[in-house]
């Protein structure tokens, strides 16, 4: 008792870090639920934990321990109701449908227009949720936010994951007030000019104008960067362009977040305070500090309105404020406790942000900077001390190094959960990129925004297009690495939940005791070792058949196959070369390929008797040829969405995506036997 006492008394003002711990933890236990709990539940703990801190106030470690369940119950509640909150799905109609409504955005996208309508109807009848169509190419109606709108579409529902465990757009699509995509077939029409007044309308406005100027300016290869980052409008860039840039570990540079923020903040605040102290009587009399922040926040705030307000900006503008509130009560600007704050603001506005890549690698990356700097405060002291100029070098880039390791080591298996990937030389890269666009290409762009006006702004921005420049060869030499991007096999929940508590002990506690986080995530990475990816995988319309046959990977692919769903299933076998199968060596239309566990058909037509194997498939229905704890048809996947299989000598393990997406509100609905039943 009197060591963990001591530890205590030692980790005095730590334990509140873990309250944001505990209201997210209750809210992915809510997202992982089967079914929706419903709303009492989350009122009913509301109320539990709120009488059981009242009724052990006087009992500090019971009081701690209610203190942490209340901030559960705020957390789980906040959950269910932020659904509750949300229109339902659409029912999307088949074929052809006239959509109209109020254009809420028109983006260039590499393959054209797409549109974003919102209140739309579709033939006439009103939807609660927003439309996305792509336009039909070659139609250059001119289009403005605001204008009413009217086309004939084709328009599609989220589809279910490629994968039991996959990415989940409906999900996404969900709390983003989306119902259904689809494509234009034929032109859009403006049936009402947009009405002028309205402030989005015309802060879309001003972003579409200055995207204008921009690429009026600058090439393309250099102007959609530039566009992305002062207007966050999806621009044309070059899909190779692109993709050097995620190879290179540089995507954080076109996600206009937390580090652009940060920077526009920095400069703003270098500025004011610059200016401030230029005259004695201003230096003085005033409180300069906080008068900087408040500038730099509100310099901040305008550039999230002039990107878009998109969630991860106003999460890392929620931050931000709180820092601007430190500076302002003389308090220690950044602390993990002003990111605790941040992260429960935000879980309470948005609880389904937890669940998002935004939030993961964002505040783990943050929070690894913040305990890894505490920790080595004392060694960047030292490296400081005199002032020859290799010496200051020496420094600042140790710093670059050691914030790009800190960063990039805390959010990489994140990402790697997230994206199925990883990039190895995201040092380097961030060593050359971060500096340029900090020192170079923002404040270069800045200075544009404000000369634009004038009609000068090609001063700045062609010198700010070189920075640009210098990054867009930087990531297309660094992605034509070997290995510049690693496809690595789906993360198991288990792993990646492990690793996240142990990266929050580590980052949370002063003593020693805290290197047990390591070790916990040491564990997380031989839990993921440990997985075996699934021998089986039948894609939901059953069009896609995968059969893993080490070293071979067999692909069955029928007829307009999805090839983004496809591209889905690359990272489940750490992005090995599918094989495709040689229809014309089957024999009476079956297909078999001998695993390690056995034998397994792939019938491409239903047969007359079940062929001898340990599994059977078809993208046709079987009508109970085979038993339904051996084989798996179209009806299958048709009823239980995408399914992975184990083989096993002794069995098989399938999992379907209905076991993983249970029913929820944002999962269409399950369709039912009827007629049919399983296995007959």
């Amino acid at each position: 008792m009197e060591r963990i006492a001591a530890w205590a008394e030692a980790e005095r003002g730590r334990f509140f870090l873990l309250t944001p711990i505990a209201m997210g933890a209750a809210i992915l236990i809510y997202f992982d639920l089967p079914s929706e709990p419903p709303l009492w539940l989350g009122l009913l703990l509301l109320l539990s934990s709120s009488a059981a801190l009242a009724a052990s106030w006087r009992l500090p470690p019971a009081r701690f321990a209610a203190s942490l369940l209340l901030a559960a119950s705020i957390g789980f509640a906040r959950a269910e109701w932020r659904t509750a909150a949300e229109p339902p799905l659409l029912t999307v109609p088949y074929g052809v449908v006239t959509v109209t409504g109020t254009l809420a955005s028109i983006d260039e996208l590499p393959t054209g227009r797409r549109a974003t309508i919102a209140a739309p109807s579709l033939d006439g009848d009103s939807v609660p949720r927003a439309i996305r169509v792509n336009l039909k190419a070659g139609d250059a109606t001119p289009l403005l936010a605001g204008d009413a709108v009217s086309l004939r579409a084709i328009l599609f529902k989220p589809d279910r994951p490629a994968y039991p465990g996959g990415w989940d757009s409906g999900r996404d699509a969900f709390f983003e007030g989306f119902g259904a995509s689809g494509f234009a077939i034929g032109d859009v029409t403006v049936t009402a000019p947009a009405k002028p007044g309205a402030l989005s309308l015309r802060l879309r406005r001003l972003r579409e104008a200055i995207a204008a100027q921009i690429m009026a300016v600058l090439p393309i290869d250099t102007g959609s960067v530039a566009v992305t980052l002062f207007t966050g409008m999806e621009q044309e860039m070059p899909v190779q362009e692109h993709q050097n840039f995620i190879a290179a570990g540089l995507a954080h540079i076109l996600a206009v977040a937390g580090l652009h923020v940060g920077i526009v903040m920095g400069l703003f605040f270098a500025a004011a305070r610059w200016l401030l102290t230029r005259h004695e009587r201003t230096t003085l009399h005033l409180s300069v500090k906080p008068i900087a922040a408040v500038v730099a926040l509100l310099a901040g705030a305008t550039y999230a309105a002039l990107t878009g307000a998109h969630l991860p900006i106003l999460r890392s503008l929620a931050m931000a404020s709180l820092v601007t509130l430190g500076v302002i009560a003389g308090r220690r600007a950044i602390s993990l406790r002003g990111l605790a704050l941040a992260a429960m603001l935000i879980m309470v506005f948005t609880p389904e942000a937890v669940i998002g890549t935004s939030f993961q690698m964002s505040f783990s990356a943050v929070a690894a900077l913040i305990s890894g700097y505490a920790a080595a405060s004392a060694w960047f002291a030292r490296l400081h001390e005199g002032s020859s100029p290799a010496r200051r070098t020496a420094a600042h880039l140790a710093g670059l190094f050691y914030t790009s390791l800190l960063a990039g080591a805390a959010s990489m298996p994140f990402a790697a959960y997230q994206f199925q990937q990883i990039q190895p030389y995201w040092i380097l890269a961030n060593l050359i990129a971060v500096p340029l666009t900090a020192m170079w290409v923002m404040p270069l762009g800045l200075v544009s925004l404000a000369l634009m006006p004038l009609g000068a702004a090609s001063l700045t921005l062609v010198p700010m297009g070189w920075g640009i420049g210098i990054i867009v060869w930087t990531t297309a030499k660094i992605s034509a690495w070997p290995d510049a991007m690693l496809r690595v096999t789906p993360m198991p929940a288990s792993s990646i939940l492990l690793y996240a508590a142990g990266l929050a002990w580590l980052c949370i506690w002063r003593s020693r005791p805290r290197l047990a986080g390591i070790a916990a995530m040491a564990a997380s990475l031989a839990v993921y070792a440990a997985a075996r990816p699934p021998d089986v995988l039948v894609s939901p319309d059953a069009k896609l058949i995968a059969i893993s046959a080490p070293p071979d990977l067999f692909l069955f692919r029928a007829k307009k196959a999805s090839r983004f769903m496809l591209a889905e299933w690359q990272p489940v076998w750490g992005g090995s070369d599918f094989a495709l199968f040689d229809t014309g060596q089957c024999s009476a239309n079956l297909c078999t390929v001998t695993t390690k566990s056995g034998p397994v058909a792939v019938a491409l037509m239903a047969p007359v008797s079940c062929p001898a194997a340990i599994l059977v498939i078809s993208p046709e229905p079987l009508h109970g040829v085979c038993g339904a704890s051996r084989a798996i048809d179209r009806f299958s996947v048709w009823h239980d969405g995408a399914i992975a299989a184990w083989l096993a000598p002794g069995g098989i393990r399938m999992l379907t995506d209905r076991q993983v997406q249970g029913t929820r509100p944002w999962v269409p609905a399950w369709p039912e036997w009827g007629w049919r039943k399983p296995g007959t």
